[in-house]
C-alpha cells in the first residue's frame, strides 16, 4: 500500500486493546484519539526518532506535521521513521494517517518564493504578512508544496493535506472594506479547494481540510474562518468532494469550540456542525494555551530540588567564585589571543548571567529552554577548552568537576523554584476538573487530565500532542489508556470559560 486504509488502520488499532480510537470522520480511517504532533521535531535529533517510532509502535497511529516546521525537517523526519519502520516490517504504510500542511512561506519557501519573484514568475495571491514570512494557498503554490513534501516525506500519498492557516489573509490583506476582504477570502479557500480536488484525482493526496487558529473564535473578528461557509464552498465544487478534516486549537482555556455560538445564525459552535457534517477534527495546542497574548502551559513540573532564594543565591555566589578561580589561576595562562581568551570567560561566567536574570524567569518551561540551548553548551564549551589547556592538571580536573557539580545543581534549585511555583498556579485546573473526574482520573497530572477531557468531547476525534521524547509518548499513552469524563460538558460550560 501507498496510503493508509480504512483495513489497515482498523487491523492495527485493533493490536491495542487499551488504545482508545475513533473513526476520522468520512475517511472511515481509525485512529488514536491522540496523534503525534510533528511541530517541534527536527529531522538528525536522535531523541525525536526515538519517540516517534515509540509511539507508532504503541498504537499511535495518526502524524500530524507542516511544510514549515523546522523548515520541512519534521517531514524529513515523519519520512525517515515512517520507511525505517516499515523496512523493518514494524508496521505497513497502511497502518499510519500523515496529515501535512502548506500555505506559510518562511525559510527555504521564503527564499524559493523571492526568487520566483525576481525571476518574473512569482507564485499567485502571495500575502506578504511581514519580511520574514510570507503566505499563500494559491493552486500553483499548493501543487509545488505538496510535490516538495512528498519528497520529504518518501511517500507516494499524504493521506490528509491541510491548507495552514489561510486567516492570515484577512489578517494582513490590503483590502480595507470587510465585505471585499471576506468575498476574496472564501474565493480563495475556493479556488484552493478546486486544486486540491484534483491533487486526489492524481493520486497525490486521499482527501484535504483546514488547519485555522479562527474556527472557534467570534464569528465578529476580521479573521474569523466559517466553518459552514467552507463546508458549502466544498458542496459547491461536488457533492461528493474529498474536504474531510478540521484542525483547531483548544485546551482549558481556550474552548470556543465548545461554547461560542458562531455557527448557524449564532445557533451552534463549530464542533456542532462539524459534527453535523461529519468532518474528522484535530485539536492542536492542547498543552500550550495563548491567554492576553501570554503563553500558558497547562502541564505540571518535577520538583527534584527544595531551596529558597536565598539558598539560590548563596549558591550564585559560590559559583562566581569558582569562576573567578578557574579565570585567574587557568584562562589567564591558556596561551589564547584576547577575543578566544573572552569567549572562554564569557561562557564560564554563567553565574552573573543568572543573578541579573533571576527576577524574570517566571515559567519553568521557557528556563529549560534556556538552559538547555544557552547555558548548559556555553558552560560545557569552557570546560572543554581549559580541560585541552591543562589535560594532566589533577586540580583542574577537580576545579571543572566542582564547576560542572554546582552549576547543575544551581540551574536544578531555579527550575525547581519556577517548577513548584507553577504547580501551585496549576492547583486550580486540578480543583476544576477534579469535580467531573472519577478518583483515578484524579491522580492523573494536569497533562494528563487537559488531553483527557478534550478527547472526552465526542466531536473530537484526535488530540495532537507533541512528544518530542520516550518520556513525554509514555505520559500520552497514561491519558489514552483512562475512560472518558462522562460528565465533560459540564466542566466545559460551567468552568472552562471562569479559569481565564
Amino acid at each position: 500500500m501507498i496510503m493508509a486504509s480504512v483495513e489497515g488502520t482498523k487491523n492495527y488499532i485493533s493490536n491495542f486493546s487499551d488504545i482508545k480510537s475513533k473513526v476520522l470522520g468520512k475517511t472511515g480511517f481509525e485512529v488514536s484519539i491522540c496523534g503525534f504532533g510533528g511541530y517541534r521535531i527536527d529531522d538528525g535529533i536522535p531523541q525525536h526518532q526515538n519517540a516517534l517510532e515509540k509511539a507508532l509502535l504503541s498504537g499511535i497511529n495518526l502524524i500530524d506535521t507542516s511544510s514549515n516546521y523546522f523548515d520541512g525537517g519534521s517531514e524529513f523526519l515523519v519520512g525517515k521513521v515512517l520507511n525505517k519502520l516499515v523496512a523493518e516490517n514494524k508496521i505497513n504504510r497502511e497502518n499510519v494517517i500523515v496529515v501535512s500542511k502548506g500555505g506559510y512561506l518562511q525559510g527555504s519557501n521564503l527564499k524559493l518564493g523571492m526568487e520566483r519573484e525576481q525571476s518574473g514568475k512569482p507564485f499567485s495571491d502571495v500575502v506578504k504578512c511581514t519580511q520574514d514570512l510570507w503566505h499563500c494557498i494559491s493552486p500553483d503554490f499548493l501543487e509545488n508544496q505538496i510535490t516538495l513534501s512528498l519528497k520529504r516525506l518518501n511517500l507516494n500519498k499524504i493521506d490528509v493535506y491541510l491548507l495552514h492557516n489561510p486567516e492570515y489573509f484577512l489578517t494582513y490583506s490590503i483590502i480595507s472594506d470587510p465585505e471585499r476582504r471576506e468575498r476574496e477570502y472564501y474565493r480563495r479557500i475556493k479556488e484552493a479547494f478546486i486544486h486540491l480536488e484534483s491533487e486526489v484525482k492524481r493520486g497525490r493526496i486521499s482527501c484535504y481540510g483546514i488547519s485555522s487558529n479562527t474556527f472557534a473564535e467570534k464569528e465578529t473578528k476580521q479573521n474569523f474562518t466559517s466553518l459552514e461557509r467552507v463546508i458549502s464552498i466544498a458542496n459547491e465544487i461536488s457533492e461528493n468532494n474529498h474536504f474531510a478534516v478540521v484542525q483547531f486549537p483548544m485546551n482549558l482555556i481556550e474552548n470556543g469550540g465548545m461554547t461560542i455560538l458562531n455557527q448557524h445564525y449564532q445557533t451552534k459552535t463549530f464542533l456542532q456542525i462539524a459534527g453535523e457534517n461529519n468532518l474528522g477534527v484535530l485539536v492542536n495546542r492542547p498543552l500550550n494555551a495563548i491567554s492576553k497574548n501570554k503563553l500558558i502551559r497547562l502541564a505540571d513540573y518535577p520538583v527534584t530540588e527544595d531551596r529558597n532564594d536565598n539558598e539560590i543565591f548563596s549558591l550564585m555566589d559560590d559559583l562566581s567564585k569558582q569562576e573567578s578561580n578557574l579565570i585567574e589561576k587557568y584562562i589567564n595562562y591558556m596561551g589564547l589571543s584576547a577575543s578566544e581568551k573572552k569567549n572562554v570567560t564569557d561562557c564560564i561566567s554563567l553565574s552573573a548571567i543568572l543573578k541579573s536574570n533571576y527576577r524574570k524567569f517566571d515559567n519553568p518551561g521557557n528556563f529549560s529552554e534556556i538552559k538547555s540551548t544557552i547555558l548548559i553548551p556555553r558552560a560545557n564549551f569552557a570546560i572543554n577548552e581549559i580541560g585541552k589547556s591543562y589535560p594532566d592538571d589533577q586540580n583542574v580536573v577537580r576545579a571543572l568537576r566542582n564547576f560542572a557539580v554546582t552549576t547543575n545543581i544551581l540551574l536544578d534549585s531555579i527550575f525547581s523554584n519556577l517548577a513548584k511555583n507553577k504547580n501551585l498556579e496549576n492547583e486550580k485546573f486540578h480543583l476544576a476538573i477534579n469535580k467531573f473526574a472519577n478518583s483515578e482520573q484524579q491522580k492523573l497530572s494536569l497533562s494528563q487530565k487537559a488531553i483527557l477531557l478534550i478527547n472526552s468531547v465526542p466531536e473530537v476525534t484526535t488530540t495532537l500532542v507533541g512528544m518530542k521524547s520516550v518520556n513525554y509518548v509514555d505520559d500520552v499513552l497514561k491519558s489514552i489508556k483512562s475512560e472518558v469524563i462522562t460528565n465533560f460538558a459540564d466542566y466545559w460550560h460551567n468552568n472552562g470559560i471562569s479559569i481565564q
